[in-house]
């Protein structure tokens, strides 16, 4: 019985582990992507310092390039929202992982605790049958 219970915490603590690991992979994606965000903010600042410099050219090729960051800034958030939707859910899942080896792991320490006391009571019963035997022979009943 006890190794079940050393199991099942072993096992808590693996599936805890791995969704901490997953976690992390996923605030790995939402900082790629916001780094991708403000990556994008840069080169339009760049497009337009070179914009201001050369207006006859950068009539014809800031337009497309505008609409283009548009269009590259709502995919960006919209993939930023989602990571983010996303997170915060299998932050739930990390939560109950944790639950679940606080649990096992509570389990296995009344389990401990149980045990132990019932070692102690059999020890002290057997201590007492000697005193009590100790005790009767010193009265001169035995």
């Amino acid at each position: 019985m006890a190794k079940d219970f050393k199991t099942l915490v072993r096992m808590r603590k693996w599936a805890l582990d791995d969704k901490q690991r997953q976690l992390g992979e996923m605030l790995g994606v939402l900082g790629n992507l916001e780094a991708e965000k403000a990556a994008l903010e840069q080169a339009v600042i760049a497009e337009q310092k070179v914009a201001a410099e050369n207006p006859e050219l950068a009539g014809f090729a800031y337009g497309g390039f505008a609409n283009a960051v548009i269009a590259e800034r709502e995919a960006i958030s919209k993939m930023i929202t989602a990571q983010e939707e996303k997170i915060d859910a299998f932050r739930d899942e990390v939560a109950d992982a944790f639950k679940e080896l606080k649990t096992a792991e509570i389990a296995e320490r009344n389990r401990a605790e149980a045990e132990q006391a019932e070692a102690d009571k059999k020890e002290q019963d057997e201590l007492d049958e000697i005193g009590t035997r100790s005790a009767t022979r010193d009265d001169g009943l035995i």
